[in-house]
């Protein structure tokens, strides 16, 4: 079962860069990020069952708010200013992260061939990252860096609540209370820019908030619960894969072969 979680996590992550391209001249990107967790935390909270107490409600809502309102803003930001394939790779080094910040807060310990696993992923990574496409900007390029740090921060945090409640109930209450609290300093800061409702738009958003922020993040800690953060966040090698293959599809995105031979090499770091 975890491998099924970890699959349908991986085509919705993969997918967000490249399907909110073409959305990034009609949707401001901090409105997008705000909506869609609201959209996702309110879904989840449809599920949850268990009662959760007043100080972890206000632990969950400030570390929420390193993913929804930093990491993803970053994210959405890389996307915007470069490649979408060049931003699904740079949030694609948060295991890197994760296995800096887990053993420090987690206490989780890394076995040799999870080590060796972790090089193999980590140098096709960068060997994938060295081609780079005519969108890519500095701007874009420390942005998705940014987004790759901070949401293995979130991770390697959201474990504890994870094990104390279960997949479901931390993940529900860190969006929608992290949402919130963006969406109000959004207003407080005269960014908050609604864009003309579509129905495009609106389908997207619905992808968006339902599909990857709901769905995906419910199955990607139910898969941290199973087997922990470091081993759960390697799937992250295989987003820049996936989502590479689907640039080509859809935005004619073209990677040469170089990005093959990191591709290769992520592939077998996941088989290790």
């Amino acid at each position: 079962m975890v491998l099924l979680y970890l699959s349908i996590t991986l085509l919705f992550f993969s997918s967000m860069e490249v399907i909110s391209k073409p959305f990034m001249e009609t949707i401001d990107p901090f409105f997008l990020t705000f909506i869609r967790f609201l959209i996702g935390g309110s879904f989840l909270m449809l599920w949850v069952k268990k009662k959760v107490l007043l100080k972890d409600v206000i632990s969950l809502s400030f570390i929420g708010f390193l993913n929804s309102g930093i990491s993803m803003t970053l994210l959405q930001l890389s996307v915007k200013y470069g490649a979408a394939s060049t931003a699904a790779t740079l949030i694609a080094t948060n295991p890197l992260f994760v296995m800096m910040f887990s053993p420090l807060i987690n206490k989780e310990k890394l076995g040799i061939k999870k080590f060796i696993g972790f090089l193999i992923g980590l140098v096709g990574l960068l060997i994938f990252s060295r081609e780079k496409i005519a969108e890519d900007t500095t701007f874009g390029i420390l942005s998705g860096l940014g987004a790759g740090i901070t949401f293995a921060l979130y991770t390697t945090l959201m474990k504890k609540y994870v094990n104390r409640y279960d997949s479901i109930t931390p993940t529900a209450y860190s969006m929608l209370l992290s949402s919130l609290i963006y969406g109000l300093f959004l207003i407080f800061c005269r960014k908050l820019e609604i864009p003309i409702l579509t129905v495009s738009n609106l389908l997207f958003i619905g992808y968006a908030g339902i599909g990857v922020t709901g769905i995906a993040y419910f199955l990607f800690f139910k898969a941290v619960e199973k087997i922990g953060s470091i081993s759960a966040s390697r799937v992250f090698y295989l987003k820049p894969v996936i989502a590479s293959i689907l640039s080509m599809i859809i935005l004619a995105e073209h990677p040469g072969i170089v990005k093959f031979i990191g591709m290769f090499m992520i592939i077998l770091s996941m088989i290790i």
